[in-house]
């Protein structure tokens, strides 16, 4: 029975980071694989630079802002072409 609760568990966690990064979004709607890939990289980088200690002569920060502004812009994106059945 452990063997079958971890891999429930594994189920669970993969179902939820899915649906988190927006790829079961991409599922239940028309396929958008680009974009749902860049979002999902997008994600990944904000990731990585929200783990930045040093700030890099200001450099990390604008990195991060142009992030959000670039997941924003693909979330935009990816509503328009659902909106239009792409």
């Amino acid at each position: 029975m452990p063997l079958l609760k971890s891999n429930m568990n594994r189920m669970l966690a993969v179902a939820v980071i899915a649906a988190g990064t927006g790829l079961g979004a991409g599922l239940a709607f028309a396929s958008q694989p680009d974009m749902d890939g860049a979002l999902a990289s997008l994600q990944n980088a904000q990731a990585y630079l929200n783990r930045v200690t040093q700030n890099k002569a200001g450099h990390a920060e604008k990195a991060r802002h142009l992030v959000a502004a670039a997941i924003m812009q693909v979330q935009e994106g990816i509503a328009y072409g659902e909106s239009r059945g792409e």
